[in-house]
């Protein structure tokens, strides 16, 4: 009765419970509507509080978003003692998530010169080292699964910041936070206890719905912004075709449903960039601003699935500075 497996396995069991029926971001979501509401209602005076141009809004909102994502998950990430495969490849992709972030953040910022220890006092020069070795054993306290874990992740963190500022070109910001967002939805989907996003990988259908609106925005908004209308395709069989690939797209969502598998929710995405390709090839013309539209809507949904609603509200005054549209007349014509 008292044995100790038994209570570890009572309350596993409870906590799996309880994730199916409250998945924590949800209700947080849920609970951030007020906040999400006074920033839609006075976020123009908020950014011109601070300054901020709504021309280059959307470049902030990607800077903050790969930062704040990189922070997020050196210090909210990480118990590996929920981990269900003891060979898992998790590490290596949140390593590969770390690397991809600091390259960005080290491209944003080669301009800024960093302190040259040579030139500093002793004392000086102690402070900026420990400084640096404090930095350096957050990250590698991240991993402490394995004796290279600390390793692999402080090597990620380091050469990715270093590579970044070495760079003679500047990366372009909407490419890089697309595939810096998937990647880190795909981490997500593999292992969701690590991201705190359910306990020992039961999903519920809040949890799937969740992961798909990050990730069908996205494939919509590469679409429009690689993919020039051309009026081709008849009619007729566009209509065929349109419906073909909606019912396409439909059966990859119910098997995503079904399996929870990471290959079907690239499937899926990609059977949605299929349908946005034939509306796109399909059109004469296609709204001006909706790719943009479909970029904050998915790193809104970002920051909701991630418990980070800050990148949520920055999303909220990207959409902002996008000039006005009707959303719902031009989604429903892409659809």
């Amino acid at each position: 009765m008292f044995d100790e497996s038994l209570i570890v396995q009572s309350a596993v069991s409870a906590f799996n419970n309880a994730a199916l029926a409250t998945p924590a971001f949800f209700w947080l979501g849920l609970l951030m509507l007020p906040l999400f509401w006074v920033v839609y209602k006075y976020g123009n005076q908020f950014m011109d509080l601070i300054g901020w141009n709504r021309f280059d809004m959307q470049t902030r909102v990607i800077k903050w978003t790969v930062a704040m994502s990189v922070v997020w998950i050196i210090l909210f990430g990480g118990n590996y003692d929920v981990l269900r495969d003891s060979m898992t490849l998790l590490p290596f992709v949140t390593a590969a998530i770390v690397f991809m972030g600091m390259v960005f953040v080290g491209n944003m910022t080669r301009d800024i010169k960093l302190p040259e220890l040579r030139k500093m006092k002793r004392w000086e020069r102690c402070k900026y080292i420990l400084f640096y070795m404090a930095i350096l054993a957050i990250v590698g306290l991240t991993d402490l699964h394995t004796w290279w874990g600390p390793i692999l992740q402080i090597l990620a963190f380091v050469g990715g910041g270093y590579m970044g500022r070495k760079m003679k070109y500047k990366i372009r910001n909407v490419p890089f936070v697309t595939a810096f967002i998937f990647l880190f939805t795909i981490a997500i989907l593999m292992q969701p206890e690590y991201f705190r996003f359910a306990q020992l990988g039961n999903l519920t259908l809040l949890h799937l719905f969740g992961v798909v609106c990050v990730g069908i925005p996205l494939a919509g908004s590469v679409v429009l912004r690689n993919v020039a209308p051309r009026g081709k395709i008849y009619h007729s069989a566009y209509v065929k075709l349109k419906w073909l690939m909606r019912c396409m797209v439909a059966l990859a969502g119910c098997l995503f449903v079904m399996t929870e598998s990471v290959p079907v929710f690239i499937g899926t995405c990609a059977m949605a960039m299929g349908l946005f390709w034939l509306k796109v090839i399909h059109a004469k013309t296609v709204p001006e601003h909706l790719a943009d539209r479909l970029l904050m809507l998915g790193i809104f949904w970002f920051g909701l699935i991630t418990v980070m609603p800050v990148i949520s509200c920055l999303a909220i005054l990207g959409w902002m500075s996008i000039p006005h549209g009707d959303f719902r007349q031009e989604i429903r014509a892409l659809l």
